[in-house]
């Protein structure tokens, strides 16, 4: 759980300090106000990535050299992070005031989250689903980050050789595909695990929204299928080689794998409405987060502009299955929808600044 944040020069917001609690809590103002910034900022502090921008120099405020974020965490540890970011794009990261392995750092503030950058998540490149499993499986094993840095650095130097062409020698190949065969096998196996323990948590979760929605299924497809077994995953590379000095690409392991949301027992269309897929990807966050809560520290979660795009009903029928959460941050620019709502407390953003807001002035 978060208990205090602190930030300086990020985005549009002014210098602000505050003790957070546990609970659901509301952020509320109009469009451009900061509320996504501060949803922003505290996934930045537990990531170290931002979910808006891939230049984390684009965070920082108008005029100023750097930003610095800081927070204490309770997850039954105390600690402390810190990041700074300087307009040259280096970063520097502390944890209890130290430089720490990353596995550590992610490990010290787990979050779930939902913004617009999620809104074609089953409906977009499959890239962005690789992306949302990744990130399911580091909520679960920070030390993840360690076998997929390894598979990266591989794939990086094979896709080096195959994109210079020439001789179509196995000998050069040889070592990377080793490497892309055991880190591969065990990121499979990574995503195998979180994938079925989501799929049973979304499940038990529609039956306790109460709408009648349609079957909803998770269908994980790993390229090759048997590329949790890494001497399958090895003769797959093996027998693959030649089309890809052929193709100058990579043509098999996880780097090519996707998640299909099945609907009512087909895949997810563009026919489904906003409102609909707004639903699915809260459900799967939603059940994202007790995974986490089973296997370590409960997640904060972070839900950005959560009623757009909900009826009413709808949103006070998801809002019942978070009920029970330790920490949560919601925002929204239509207060009113929230007047039926329970909350924890309530916080007005204004022209960058924050400041704890009545219930009354939220009609």
């Amino acid at each position: 759980m978060l208990t205090s944040l602190k930030l300086r020069h990020f985005r549009n917001l002014a210098p602000f300090e505050r003790r957070m609690d546990g609970g659901r809590h509301l952020l509320f103002g109009g469009n451009g106000a900061g509320k996504t910034s501060v949803l922003e900022a505290i996934y930045l502090l537990a990531t170290t990535k931002s979910f808006r921008s891939n230049r984390l120099s684009e965070c920082i405020q108008r005029g100023r050299q750097g930003f610095e974020l800081a927070a204490e965490v309770d997850t039954g540890v105390r600690q402390s992070l810190a990041l700074e970011v300087v307009a040259a794009g280096d970063k520097r990261r502390l944890l209890n005031g130290k430089a720490a392995p990353l596995a550590r750092h992610l490990a010290a503030l787990p979050v779930v989250s939902w913004t617009a950058a999620d809104a074609d998540l089953f409906t977009g490149p499959p890239k962005d689903r690789r992306r949302f499993l990744d990130r399911g499986v580091i909520g679960l094993q920070a030390t993840s980050v360690a076998v997929m840095s390894r598979y990266r650095e591989a794939l990086r130097q094979k896709r080096r050789l195959l994109a210079a062409g020439g001789r179509q020698r196995s000998d050069l190949l040889a070592p990377w595909n080793d490497l892309l065969a055991a880190a591969g096998a065990e990121i499979v196996r990574r995503r195998q695990r979180f994938v079925a323990r989501l799929g049973a948590e979304l499940a038990t979760d529609l039956e306790r929204i109460g709408l009648s929605l349609p079957a909803i299924a998770l269908d994980y497809r790993p390229s090759p299928p048997d590329g949790a077994d890494e001497n399958a995953l090895r003769a797959r590379l093996d027998a693959v080689e030649g089309s890809e000095w052929d193709r100058r690409m990579s043509l098999l392991g996880p780097h090519r794998d996707d998640l299909v949301l099945r609907w009512d027992g087909y895949p997810l269309r563009g026919s489904v409405s906003a409102g609909e897929r707004k639903l699915l990807g809260l459900l799967i966050v939603a059940a994202q987060g007790r995974v986490m809560t089973r296997e370590g520290p409960e997640p904060v979660y972070l839900l950005d502009d959560l009623d757009a795009e909900l009826a009413p009903s709808t949103l006070a029928a998801f809002w019942t299955l978070l009920a029970p959460v330790g920490q949560l941050f919601a925002s929204s620019n239509r207060p009113e929808v929230w007047t039926s709502l329970e909350l924890d407390s309530t916080l007005r953003v204004e022209a960058g600044r924050v400041a704890p807001g009545s219930l009354a002035e939220r009609t």
